[in-house]
């Protein structure tokens, strides 16, 4: 196996012009980086990767801290974070909190990612406090966190404009002359959520429409808890005719339960979902949802923390508009 002194004496230059034309330092030559490509490609060398890091006292490790690793949306970030760091050789180490209960639960998954030598971190942390998150980043400047609006850390917060969500769902609804309308909520703790409820009810009661508070079920973000408030209220026998679901899963779910009922959503029921992952096209019938650019936050957020932890200087954007995808899961009942 090569090294690098094979490298060197191949390309007839020094072992420190091969060491710094590795870690990308701007004083090797033109001339000299392309002998020690050469000499690289024709000794089949390759790196140490671990040397490389100590040299440069980087890891080249992106640390990513997700509530859950479970449903679309969080797979969906991954997936576009781990494709974005991939282009600029970068790799990814990930934690969840699904089981945590408590903050202090929650922040022990950043410690393990602040362990493992990450260059950086980027953190979807709708139930943390704002005041815990400014507690981090004063601790660990380098993280960026997704799907939070905190003005004071503008340009470490990236989100959608989730009021704004729940005032197109409430329109929609309005729109189509739904006066009867029940509600299951997502994690009413996480700021989005809470966001995103708050926008539905007041654009509702703009129109003077008040939801029953009875028709408000506490749900979150799996299919088996939306399945459940769904049945609640349907056992309530309380009259509604449209539902919204603070995520797409909770929609699905609804609409496997209302079916199952013998209730034609979409004839008899109108069902509005939330975030609108890729499945929603295919529920039957397909499901009516607020849209999240999630693509575009997720890459602007990795290019913030690229900018953070390596000199880049990529253009990036904080703030996005959702929009509405109508399907076929609302009706009119004028």
């Amino acid at each position: 196996m090569a090294t690098i002194k094979d490298v060197a004496k191949l390309a007839g230059v020094g072992v420190g012009t091969v060491s710094r034309y590795l870690s990308g330092s701007a004083s090797v030559s033109s001339a000299s980086g392309e002998k020690v490509a050469s000499a690289m490609a024709e000794l089949n060398y390759r790196p140490n990767s671990m040397a490389r890091s100590l040299s440069s006292k980087r890891s080249n490790i992106i640390g990513l801290w997700v509530p859950s690793f479970s449903g679309s949306f969080h797979r969906k970030m991954l997936q576009t974070i781990e494709r974005e760091l991939r282009k600029r050789d970068k790799h990814i180490i990930l934690a969840n909190a699904e089981d945590a209960k408590t903050d202090k639960e929650r922040i022990g998954c950043l410690d393990y990612l602040i362990e493992r030598d990450c260059d950086g971190i980027l953190m979807s942390c709708p139930e943390l406090s704002v005041v815990e998150l400014a507690r981090i980043e004063a601790r660990y400047p380098k993280v960026v966190f997704i799907n939070r609006d905190i003005e004071e850390l503008i340009d470490k917060t990236f989100c959608v404009n989730h009021y704004q969500g729940g005032r197109l769902a409430a329109e929609h609804l309005i729109e189509l002359g739904h006066k009867e309308i029940a509600i299951v909520t997502g994690r009413m703790n996480a700021q989005d959520a809470l966001s995103r409820h708050q926008g539905f009810i007041d654009r509702l009661a703009e129109e003077g429409i008040e939801v029953d508070a009875d028709l408000i079920e506490h749900g979150g973000y799996s299919f088996e808890l939306g399945k459940e408030a769904t049945q609640r209220l349907i056992d309530k026998k309380r009259p509604f005719t449209a539902l919204f679901c603070g995520n797409d899963n909770s929609a699905m779910a609804a609409i496997a339960t209302f079916n199952k009922q013998g209730i034609a959503v979409g004839k008899q029921m109108s069902v509005v979902g939330y975030d609108d992952i890729d499945i929603s096209q295919y529920t039957s019938p397909a499901m009516t949802s607020v849209r999240i650019p999630l693509e575009d936050i997720s890459i602007n957020a990795c290019h913030q923390l690229l900018n953070l932890c390596y000199g880049e200087s990529l253009p990036i954007q904080t703030r996005f508009e959702p929009t509405l995808s109508v399907r076929e899961s609302t009706h009119s009942v004028k």
